[in-house]
């Protein structure tokens, strides 16, 4: 997952014949004429194109997400429309119903998530949107539950938990996929000490139908559950860290094949990441960083593919997976892709999982290729930090996170959003402690070294000059090479969407729907929200009208802290849905943010020296992943810049959770009076200068 990344900000669907594409789960895809779901993020009919995209303008806007308190959260769903109804999630997992022709609100299911579980999250209170199927909407919420609603009303019909251990910290952002008769839903907490499963559950009912251990769990807690688990025991040390999970989660993509019945789940990273901490003797780790071919029906494993084994690096196989039929080699094949997070772009036979094809899409040191006799990466001497600290591409957000690629069946190319930096790791053990991070490296961005820092010169030397960069690129997979890239972009911009008369559209960091020529690359518009992007975009045509429709608003692995140029540093980021037409009126920019003054604490809460020292130590510990620091300009409250009320609740907003419902979950279980006493006073030390922009997070 992203725990690490965060962390270091703070310290600093298959291409069948589908009617168009979204960026969540679909079921009987083609049943209706505006059905929106492909993985493959392609739209196969289009009014709008080169010669009128110019055109595009507002349609309808709605802004009615459910936002708890004083804190924005990102949106990350694709919608679906079905029936000309719109259906997508907002944060804590709300489902929104609109007319998709008007943007009338149709209703609202709310299922009031346990705003504590926004502790148990490496990533914010986000949510990947919806699978719809005959007349039902499935959701997945934060606090590990799956819901059937009906699709017209907005009822619920039935609510499952999918988390076994509720003591550890499992939650889901993830979309639901159908699969045949059952749903299938995995979970997130790779950074925090879970275990990873993926479950489906009937999609008429709830019952439970099987779920699947993507790692073994600890041998003294009984018998394995099910034969794969026996398999992947002989890859990891019988004396691995048992007692922090294993990791593995399947926290995002999953896709149905309904030709073969096979579901496709992508698995991630190890827990703790290093190897050498997880499973010291070694071993490949199955089924970490996976590709999971399942029966859809039993669970039972077809066949898999370990983009990574002995992942220490974060490099999950999460990342959205496109199925459809390619020519190659002058054979007709059924294949899946994936770019996941280690910088390479793999093809297989998504029927028998063999390998046939896998190159660099991106800088890749940790391996210098893949060998296709053994499907496993050749690894570099750079690759192990097991002794001493190294620099390593691509960093721990991969290559490829988890804003979708996207493939055309017209030009035959897979545009992907591709980051390019790299990331510094070391060894840092990490006891475990509840509903926290326990990455067990610490890592850093080399990119943001300071250049008279002479530790760093032997680290750089001899390897590419570090970046931090994103790029849109184009990528043949028949002959795996790239056909072009775009100019670079703010870091960590959004999904991509691309239809068949060849046009690309994306969204990015600083407020833009950006959108190309599909073949050239070339620039065709800009369109400025005001308001940074991630989710994919998709379309839809209602009455002979197309309209292409956008969710906004930045937040995610980087709600902490927004960095100049992003569009959510400069303006308010309150999360919005656009739907665009052509001839539609111009967008409204976000109100520019209005910059609050550091206010000095009440001199009743400021401490001694060793107070204050203390209390920095366990601000880091505990609060920094969220809260950053003084020159913070992210999502979450800046506590640099208290009111006096606040002041005064602060033990029971820290310790007691009175603010536990828009997410600042009660801390009492792992902290006294005197620690919350400390950090206290280390929030009230006076503050000399405060400079917005310094991105003094990222080391």
């Amino acid at each position: 997952m992203m725990g690490g990344w965060r962390n270091l900000v703070l310290s600093v669907a298959a291409a069948l014949p589908l009617a168009a594409c979204g960026g969540g789960s679909d079921g009987d895809a083609g049943r209706t004429a505006d059905w929106m779901r492909s993985t493959a993020q392609y739209y196969a009919a289009s009014q709008v194109d080169a010669a009128n995209v110019d055109k595009l303008g507002v349609a309808w806007e709605f802004d009615g997400f459910v936002v708890r308190g004083r804190t924005n959260r990102g949106v990350e769903a694709t919608p679906i429309v079905v029936d000309g109804v719109m259906y997508t999630t907002g944060p804590w997992s709300v489902v929104y119903a609109l007319d998709a022709k008007t943007g009338k609100l149709l209703w609202q299911y709310d299922p009031e998530v346990d705003g504590q579980f926004a502790r148990r999250t490496c990533c914010d209170a986000v949510n990947r949107g919806v699978a719809v199927d005959d007349g039902m909407v499935y959701v997945a919420t934060l606090d590990g539950y799956l819901a059937g609603v009906d699709a017209k009303t907005g009822k619920q019909k039935w609510k499952v938990d999918t988390i076994t251990d509720r003591s550890r910290s499992y939650a889901i952002t993830g979309a639901p996929r159908v699969s045949g008769k059952n749903v299938v839903i995995g979970n997130g907490g790779g950074e925090m000490g879970v275990r990873g499963y993926a479950s489906a559950f009937d999609k008429k009912t709830g019952k439970f139908a099987w779920r699947f251990f993507i790692v073994p769990g600890d041998p003294a807690a009984g018998p394995d559950e099910h034969p794969e688990v026996t398999e992947a025991r002989k890859t990891w040390d019988p004396k691995s860290a048992w007692d922090l999970g294993g990791g593995g989660t399947a926290w995002d993509s999953i896709v149905y094949d309904p030709d073969t019945n096979i579901v496709y789940v992508g698995s991630g990273n190890g827990s703790p990441h290093s190897v050498w901490q997880r499973s010291p003797a070694g071993g490949d780790n199955l089924y970490l960083s996976s590709i999971l071919a399942l029966d859809a029906d039993t669970g039972r494993k077809k066949w898999h593919y370990q983009t990574t084994p002995q992942d220490s690096w974060d490099y999950t196989a999460t990342q959205n997976m496109i199925l459809t039929d390619m020519e190659i080699g002058g054979k007709l094949r059924k294949v899946i892709m994936q770019a996941p997070k280690n910088g390479f772009f793999y093809v297989l036979d998504r029927v028998t999982g063999e390998l046939l094809s896998a190159e660099k899409y991106t800088t890749v040191t940790w391996a210098d290729r893949v060998d296709m006799k053994t499907g496993r990466p050749v690894l570099t001497e750079q690759s192990d930090f097991s002794k001493e600290k190294k620099m390593v591409w691509p960093s721990e957000a991969g290559g490829h996170n988890w804003p979708p690629m996207a493939y055309n069946e017209q030009t035959k190319l897979v545009y992907i959003p591709v980051l390019e930096t790299p990331m510094t790791f070391q060894m840092k053990p990490m006891p475990y402690r509840p509903y926290s991070v326990v990455q067990g490296t610490e890592t850093g961005l080399p990119a943001f070294a300071d250049p008279n820092d002479k530790a760093m010169a032997p680290i750089l030397k001899g390897q590419p000059k570090p970046r931090f960069e994103q790029v849109l690129k184009a990528w043949d997979p028949v002959k795996q090479k790239l056909v072009w890239s775009s100019k670079v972009m703010p870091f960590w911009s959004g999904g991509v969407m691309t239809t068949s008369n060849g046009l690309v559209m994306q969204g990015s960091a600083d407020g833009y729907l950006n959108i190309y020529d599909g073949r050239t690359g070339k620039v065709l518009r800009r369109v400025n929200i005001g308001t940074g992007i991630m989710a994919a975009p998709m379309a839809y045509e209602i009455d002979g009208e197309q309209y292409v429709a956008v969710a906004a608003g930045f937040g995610g692995a980087f709600n902490s802290y927004f960095m100049p140029g992003w569009a959510a540093a400069e303006r308010e980021n309150h999360p919005r849905l656009i739907v665009f037409k052509l001839g539609g009126a111009p967008v409204k920019l976000a109100a520019l943010r209005k910059p609050m003054p550091l206010l000095p604490a009440p001199a009743k809460f400021r401490g001694t020296t060793a107070q204050v020292a203390r209390g920095g130590q366990l601000f880091a510990e505990n609060c920094a992943r969220c809260h950053g620091d003084s020159t913070g300009s992210g999502g979450y409250p800046n506590l640099w810049k208290m009111p006096p009320e606040t002041h005064e609740a602060f033990n029971n907003i820290v310790l007691d959770g009175a603010f536990a419902y828009a997410g600042m979950a009660a801390f009492g279980d792992i902290l006294s009076k005197e620690d919350v006493r400390d950090i206290h006073a280390y929030l009230a030390e006076p503050v000399a200068t405060e400079d917005p922009t310094a991105p003094t997070r990222i080391h």
